[in-house]
């Protein structure tokens, strides 16, 4: 007996579904399992034109997908050749991917390529780790934690990746040679590193390259993780060898960039979302005041959720303005936390100036700045809490506690000194509106060669002849209590030649006027009143070398050029101080202190509330008709 016709026709369908059960292949498996996979990874839509065995490995071609969000960025990838482990679903097990063709791009036109990129000792999800390439630059942000966090690696290696970044009115191209991540999991390498880098801007002419760079811990996760609390986003990095031509056109070269722990604080949008407002701005000028707003209120928010160990630039050269070469051995930011900064301290500064001058400075410092007013202004200036034109609050004026620099030389290009200061300092105490209650400032061996002729003759009878030599202190602190300015110490002190000082108090200063200040500056002036001022000189060598020098010139004995002095300093001080009791007082001290230079010192107290504006009033005809409204005494010698 024959099978009838519908007998054949049930086993020629049967053979052809056996047949492609047995055409579907670990290569077809895989390739439904990921596409389902991406669909749960927020990447819907994704399409692998095919699937095929050949041998032990499993191949896909043309695979295309793109992460969803408000700003895309479509993938496509040639090939992808799983090999050396089991795959269950889209789950990987120790397995090599070899990619090739990568290609990514965003609808701003900011886009990426590969031609290969392998990576091996791959576990877990395969759709997560093509799902990490669906951002706008693979390996240093991702496209969802989710995806970044579903898979892991012993070694990712990529030849080479170009990436094209638009920005407002410019266009640039990063290729990145001989990228490689070790030990890669949970979103986490545990080192990152780069044989080489060119970053090439549209403007003919500029190019930035780089040696080896090297970073590790690097969190792809702190890009786009948002909500939970602080957590490592770098542990350190390097840079090495940077080169290339700045904004003026000028060459530059750094030896080495060093950056320590990189600490992030999680907030209600990511860091990628951020850094995607900063390029709204237009360095033109001509973008629209809500794109500013949104990009400088990102900016301000970025400041406050990112914390830095430190950032320290070694040996960078290049030109300033009129091409003239500028040199620091060291600069270097540390602790950086929510706006505030412990330290900005640069060394070795060499600037060459038009003039043939050179400055030097060994060492400039800049500590305890506290700059999250001005961060939190931001945020109001992005959320549309502050409007641009009004008085900002004090709060946005950074407040500094120290400034110090150190050996300052200025030399000509022959190296003939102009001048040298060993060190300056200010610090600050804590602030009352803009107002330091405290400031002390100090200069020490301040010296300026004496060149000109006639500052010679000048200096001459105070026995300088080849350099004035000195150092400066000033010292001002606000009591609250007292309701005074109090100006400890104002004192100069040239070497050779004496030292004066002066001490003087202002009463009648409310903490309110002061922190009005600086709309409440005539309020306060009226306010103001005169406290004790104390003005003295301690003689080194000065008065003693003007006696000499000028009985010389005048051809007589010094003892009766003092004498003749005297003379007239008793009948100039009779003239015009009508107090005969205090011209008599005056003149004995100015006697005494003639026979033996040493010291003189000149006190006067406000015979009670003497008002500033008063004190200004009286001084507009003769500053000697204040005379009457203090107390004054001078000593010599004392």
């Amino acid at each position: 007996m024959f099978p009838s016709v519908a007998t054949l026709r049930l086993s020629a369908a049967m053979l052809l579904v056996l047949t492609a059960a047995a055409a579907a292949g670990p290569a077809d498996d895989l390739k439904g399992a990921t596409v389902s996979a991406l669909s749960g990874l927020q990447i819907p839509g994704a399409a692998i034109g095919e699937a095929r065995d050949e041998g032990s490995n499993l191949v896909l071609s043309n695979l295309t997908f793109a992460a969803a969000g408000e700003r895309p960025v479509g993938v496509k990838i040639t090939r992808a050749t799983i090999s050396g482990g089991p795959v269950n679903g889209d789950a990987l097990t120790g397995a090599r991917v070899q990619l090739e063709g990568i290609e990514g791009t965003a609808a701003d036109g900011q886009a990426y390529r590969l031609a290969t990129a392998e990576i091996t000792g791959a576990q877990g999800s395969f759709a997560a780790l093509l799902a990490s390439f669906a951002t706008r630059e693979p390996f240093f942000s991702g496209a969802s934690e989710n995806a970044l966090t579903k898979f892991s690696a012993d070694r990712i290696s990529v030849p080479s990746m170009t990436v094209t970044r638009r920005r407002p009115a410019r266009t640039e191209e990063a290729t990145y040679n001989t990228l490689a991540i070790s030990r890669y999991a949970q979103g986490k390498m545990a080192e990152l590193t780069i044989a080489s880098t060119v970053i090439s801007p549209a403007e003919a002419g500029r190019k930035v390259e780089s040696g080896a760079m090297r970073f590790v811990g690097f969190d792809l996760t702190a890009g786009v993780r948002t909500g939970g609390g602080a957590f490592n986003a770098l542990d350190s990095g390097t840079i090495e060898q940077l080169r290339g031509t700045g904004a003026n056109g000028a060459p530059f070269s750094i030896e080495r960039i060093a950056i320590g722990r990189v600490t992030m604080r999680a907030g209600e949008r990511s860091l990628v979302a951020l850094s995607q407002a900063f390029t709204e701005v237009d360095p033109t000028g001509s973008g629209d005041d809500a794109a500013s707003r949104r990009s400088l209120g990102a900016m301000a928010e970025v400041f406050a959720r990112l914390d830095f160990e430190r950032i320290e630039i070694t040996n960078f050269r290049g030109q300033g303005e009129g091409r003239q070469a500028f040199e620091m051995q060291r600069f270097a930011i540390a602790g950086v936390t929510q706006g505030k900064i412990a330290s900005i301290e640069m060394g070795g500064l060499v600037a060459h100036e038009r003039r043939g001058q050179i400055t030097r400075i060994g060492r400039f410092l800049v500590e305890n700045i506290d700059a999250s007013g001005l961060v939190a202004l931001g945020k109001d200036y992005g959320e549309g809490r502050f409007t641009p034109g009004a008085t900002p609050p004090a709060s946005a004026y950074p407040d500094v506690r120290r400034i110090l620099t150190e050996d300052i030389t200025v030399t000509q290009a022959t190296g003939q000194p102009l001048g040298s200061v060993q060190r300056a300092e200010i610090e600050a105490g804590p602030r009352i509106g803009l107002m330091p209650t405290r400031i002390r400032a100090r200069i020490t061996g301040f010296d300026a060669p004496i060149t000109d002729a006639r500052q010679k003759v000048q200096l001459a009878p105070l026995g300088i002849e080849d350099k004035i030599t000195l150092a400066a202190e000033l010292e001002i602190e606000y009591v609250e209590a007292a309701r005074e300015l109090r100006m400890r110490t104002l004192n100069v002190d040239v070497n050779d030649v004496g030292a004066l000082n002066l001490a003087l108090n202002i009463g009648g200063i409310d903490r309110a006027a002061v922190e009005a200040l600086p709309a409440s500056a005539t309020l306060l002036g009226l306010a103001a009143k005169a406290g004790r001022l104390v003005l003295s000189y301690k003689e080194s060598g000065g008065v003693a070398s003007f006696l000499t020098h000028t009985a010389e010139q005048a051809g007589v004995e010094e003892e009766a050029f003092t004498e003749q002095l005297k003379m007239q300093l008793t009948a100039m001080v009779g003239q015009f101080v009508p107090d005969k009791l205090l011209a008599s007082q005056i003149t004995t001290a100015l006697a005494t202190f003639l026979d033996d230079p040493n010291s003189l010192v000149i006190t006067a107290t406000p015979k009670g509330d003497v008002p500033l504006a008063a004190l200004a009033m009286a001084a507009q005809g003769s500053p000697l008709a204040l005379l009457p409204m203090f107390n004054v005494t001078v000593e010599a010698n004392k």
